[in-house]
């Protein structure tokens, strides 16, 4: 994605919204068209799934792999350790199976033995034993017998489940080794039968991102969603990616003696985003780098079908009483991710964080831009076979060109169209009778404007 300052300031954008709503001479022309264009899938920083598997179709490792997403980070050991995951909260009543004998311990020390089958907590915290309630100071921790897993609901789980109230109602952490956990987490964040090296770069990053996340004095380190990292227990275990975790034991990365926010999604677009635009945070080895390797077979969003929308239909997006007219993108800075500013025909101006436009837009990630299409009339018409230069705005748009109809109603090239940095473009035509321009970019085309072109007198 190519993310670029779309005008010279917010100043020349207000100047181009008063020019068009005033109907000055010379402002007149077709209305713009603003055009979307991106692609991928998730937050857009740090590796990219689709890219890590591109990358080990093609040969590279593990450690090129990461290299290429995290630079600046080293390989290094992470003492074994226990993490605490959140896998039910907001529940009444926990049951929890297992298959031979087992142990119950309250928070006070005191233990329970139990047969084989269901540890019943109610609300209170009170054990069913022998058919009535014995309750239990908490938390209550549901110790596995040997050689065992305990089961919550339709999932599996090694270690213990630990279980407290919160709020009036109960909620369940496992607790459970790391490189255990991690067995349940590389096959929920990415699909088994891809590649081993790609596997063993989602292994490492999966481990970094658990090791920065333990914290003292909290309940539990990470959820088991997509809040922290899919979490699915015993039961997607798979070969292949237990044997990444396995080759990878105790690998994390680390930038500056510490682990990394090893931040990953599914799919770049061709082009990583940084964290600073991102989140506002500035992280020397998460910034935005070029990922030719999400263009691969199979990945359903490298790139999105361009998408076109009038002013009055982005401001129906946006909740905005009044065309838009312009766009500035707003780069990000510590403390303030990038955002763009929407400018409206009365000179009124919205300014939106591209992660949350991303959302109120309806799309896969914020690796997008929004291009402009503007052809100006000019102020004067002109005479058969003389030189007129039209002007417009072709802003972050691809392959940008302008058009004339052809008698039959195609659409022919007349001109390709080289904008300055600004966007800002000039063209000149020669048209003999009166004639129908119009700009097109990314396969999608802005309004037409007839050139009206007199006789010249004898």
């Amino acid at each position: 994605m190519r993310l670029t300052l779309t005008l010279t300031g917010a100043a020349f954008a207000a100047a181009i919204a008063v020019a068009v709503s005033s109907g000055a001479p010379g402002a007149g022309g077709t209305a713009p068209v603003f055009v979307l264009s991106g692609g991928g899938w998730g937050h857009g920083v740090g590796m990219s799934q689709w890219g890590a598997f591109g990358q080990a179709q093609a040969g590279r490792t593990a450690e090129q792999i990461l290299a290429t997403y995290y630079p600046g980070t080293e390989l290094a050991k992470a003492a074994a350790s226990k993490v605490r995951v959140l896998v039910a909260a907001a529940t009444g009543s926990v049951r929890v199976e297992s298959p031979v004998a087992f142990r119950v311990r309250a928070g006070d020390g005191t233990l329970v033995e139990l047969p084989p089958g269901v540890a019943d907590l109610d609300k209170r915290l009170r054990l069913l034993v022998d058919g009535a309630r014995v309750a239990l100071v908490g938390p209550v921790t549901v110790l596995p017998g040997p050689g065992a897993l305990l089961q919550l609901g339709d999932t599996r789980y090694r270690g213990s489940l630990r279980v407290d109230l919160a709020d009036g109602a109960l909620r369940v952490v496992n607790v459970v080794a790391l490189e255990a956990y991690l067995q349940g987490v590389v096959p929920g964040e990415m699909p088994k039968d891809w590649p081993l090296e790609a596997l063993k770069a989602q292994a490492i990053a999966a481990r970094t991102y658990a090791v920065a996340g333990l914290v003292r004095g909290k309940a539990y380190d990470l959820s088991s969603d997509v809040t922290s990292q899919v979490y699915y227990g015993v039961g997607r275990e798979a070969p292949a990616t237990t044997r990444a975790v396995r080759e990878t034991r105790g690998l994390v990365l680390s930038f500056d003696g510490k682990p990394a926010q090893a931040l990953y999604f599914s799919s770049s677009g061709g082009r990583t985003l940084s964290a600073v635009d991102v989140f506002g945070n500035e992280l020397a080895y998460l910034v935005g780098v070029d990922d030719p390797w999400d263009d691969v077979v199979g990945n359903p969003n490298h790139r999105w079908e361009p998408r076109a929308f009038t002013g009055r239909q982005l401001a129906r997006a946006l909740k905005l009483s009044s065309p838009v007219v312009d766009v500035v993108y707003r780069p990000g800075e510590q403390g303030s991710p990038a955002s763009m500013r929407f400018v409206t025909k009365t000179g009124a101006a919205l300014d939106q964080r591209i992660s949350e436009l991303r959302y109120r837009l309806g799309l896969r990630s914020p690796s997008f831009r929004i291009g402009v299409l503007r052809l100006a009339r000019p102020s004067e018409p002109a005479s058969s076979g003389a030189r007129v230069t039209l002007t417009g705005i072709a802003r972050d748009v691809d392959r940008p060109q302008l058009e004339r109809r052809m008698q039959d109603g195609s659409w022919k090239r007349a001109a390709f169209v080289r904008p300055k940095t600004d966007g800002a473009f000039s063209v000149v035509v020669r048209p003999s009778t009166t004639t129908t321009y119009r700009l097109s970019a990314s396969g999608l085309a802005g309004p037409p404007l007839t050139l009206a072109v007199v006789e010249a007198s004898e």
